[in-house]
C-alpha cells in the first residue's frame, strides 16, 4: 500500500461535468518567475478569466507565506515549532541576521493578514458555474526564503511546506513518499478548489487575527530587556551546569507566551478572527457541495465517493460525511450554541466561546485552568461532546491530524 501524501498548498481535482475550460498552465511563470514575479504578471491582466483569479489568489497566498520565510530568514528564526502557521518549518541558517526587534513577530502576522486578504479578494468571484481549470508542475514553485531573486538550495515547495501541513515526526516520512513517486506531482486545480483555497486562506487570517489581538511586542520587549539585563550582571554563561542557551532561550518563549496571554486582547481582532474561522467552515462546506457534484475521474485530490485520489492520499469510505460533521461541531461552537466543557462545571455547564470572542478578557493560566477566569463566560447548555472529532478519528485510522490538515 502507497504511503499516504497530505495536501501542500491547494487541493487538486479537475473539472467538474458541466465545465468545459481547457485547463491553463501557470508552472512556467511560477518557476522562472517566482511568486512575487508571479504575482506581478497576474495582476497585470486586464479581464482575467477565473483561471486567471485561481491562479492570482493561490500566487497571493504563496506571497503571504513567502514574506513570513523571508521576515524569519533576516533576523535568524530559521528553527520554530510553534504550530502555528508561518513558524513551523525549518529555514536555511542565515550567517549574518539582522538583530531580532520585539515588533518582528506582529509585522510578520500583519504580512500575513495582509496577503490573505488580497488573496481573497482575487478568489471571491469564482462562482459555482464558473470554469477553473489551472495546471501547475509543483515542482516549479519555490520561495525566495533569502530574497536574492535566485532559486537556492532548500527552498523548493516540498521541504518547506511539508512541515507547515504535516506533523514533525511525519515529515520525513512525506518527503519520502514524494521522492518515491518523483517529486511532487502536477495537478490541475478546478472551481471546486477555489472554495478549498478560500477556506485555507481564512485559515491563516483567522490566525493571524488571534496573535495580533494579544499583539506580543511589548511583552517581547519587557523579556529582552530583563534577559539582556541578567546576562550583564552575571558576565558570562548561566551558572548551572545543565543550563545551556538553548535552555535559556526556552524559557524566555515560555515566559513570552505566558505574558502575552494575560494581556488585555484587542476585540475587534478577536471579532474579525471569529468572521474568518466561520468563512473556513462555509467555504469547506461550499468545497463539498462542488467535489459531489463531480462525475469525472482523473487527477483527483479529494475525491468524492465514485472518484480516485491521484496523487497516493488514500481518502477512507465516509469521510466526506464524518468532516462536515466535524465542521458542523465547529460551528455550533464557534456561535456558542455548543459549550466547552470545564473540569469543575459538570455536564450541564460550559464556556461560551462565542462569548469570549466577542467580548474577550486576558487569559491568566492558572485562572483558567481554576476555571474563575472563564465564569464570566460560562453558563448554562448542551456541551461539545467531541464525538465528532473521535469517529472521524476512527474513519481516517488514526490520522486526525493528516486529513484535518489537508480538508482544513
Amino acid at each position: 500500500m502507497p504511503k499516504p501524501i497530505p495536501s501542500l498548498i491547494i487541493a487538486s481535482g479537475l473539472a467538474l461535468a458541466a465545465q468545459t475550460a481547457t485547463a491553463q498552465d501557470y508552472s512556467a511563470q511560477f518557476g522562472e518567475l517566482g511568486i512575487t514575479g508571479t504575482v506581478a504578471t497576474l495582476s497585470d491582466i486586464e479581464n482575467p478569466t477565473p483561471s486567471d483569479r485561481f491562479a492570482l489568489g493561490g500566487a497571493l497566498f504563496l506571497q503571504g507565506i513567502e514574506a513570513t520565510f523571508q521576515e524569519r530568514y533576516r533576523v535568524g528564526l530559521n528553527d520554530l515549532d510553534m504550530g502555528i502557521p508561518g513558524l513551523s518549518t525549518e529555514l536555511n541558517f542565515n550567517p549574518n541576521p539582522d538583530p531580532f526587534t520585539p515588533d518582528v513577530i506582529t509585522n510578520l502576522f500583519q504580512q500575513i493578514g495582509t496577503s490573505m486578504d488580497q488573496a481573497q479578494q482575487a478568489l471571491s468571484p469564482i462562482t459555482d458555474t464558473d470554469d477553473v481549470a489551472v495546471t501547475l508542475d509543483l515542482n516549479q514553485i519555490w520561495f525566495d526564503i533569502n530574497a536574492n531573486g535566485i532559486r537556492d538550495e532548500n527552498e523548493d515547495l516540498l521541504p518547506v511546506m511539508v512541515p507547515l501541513f504535516v506533523s514533525r515526526w511525519q515529515v520525513q516520512d512525506t518527503l519520502d513518499a514524494f521522492a518515491a513517486a518523483g517529486g511532487a506531482p502536477t495537478v490541475t486545480f478546478d472551481t471546486s478548489d477555489a472554495a478549498w483555497l478560500q477556506a485555507y486562506t481564512h485559515v491563516f487570517s483567522g490566525t493571524a487575527e488571534m496573535v495580533i489581538a494579544f499583539d506580543p511586542t511589548d511583552v517581547i520587549a519587557k523579556v529582552q530587556t530583563n534577559a539582556a539585563t541578567i546576562a550583564e550582571l552575571r558576565n558570562g554563561p548561566a551558572p548551572m551546569m545543565f543550563m545551556s542557551p538553548q535552555d535559556e532561550e526556552l524559557a524566555d518563549l515560555i515566559t513570552i507566551v505566558l505574558g502575552v496571554l494575560e494581556r488585555e486582547p484587542d476585540p475587534t481582532h478577536t471579532r474579525a478572527a471569529l468572521d474568518d474561522f466561520r468563512a473556513v467552515i462555509s467555504h469547506n462546506l461550499a468545497f463539498w457541495d462542488r467535489v459531489r457534484a463531480e462525475t469525472d475521474n482523473d487527477m483527483e485530490f479529494i475525491p468524492n465517493a465514485t472518484q480516485d485520489s491521484a496523487l497516493g492520499l488514500l481518502f477512507p469510505d465516509n469521510i466526506d460525511s464524518a468532516w462536515q460533521a466535524v465542521l458542523t461541531e465547529a460551528s455550533m461552537v464557534l456561535e456558542g450554541e455548543l459549550l466547552i466543557p470545564h473540569w469543575r462545571t459538570g455536564d450541564q455547564v460550559g464556556i461560551n466561546l462565542n462569548k469570549w470572542l466577542e467580548n474577550p478578557s486576558a487569559l491568566d493560566v492558572i485562572g483558567v485552568i481554576a476555571g474563575s477566569d472563564l465564569a464570566p463566560y460560562m453558563e448554562r447548555g448542551p456541551l461539545a461532546t467531541g464525538d465528532a472529532m473521535t469517529q472521524f478519528d476512527r474513519v481516517t485510522g488514526g490520522n486526525f491530524a493528516l486529513f484535518a490538515f489537508t480538508l482544513n
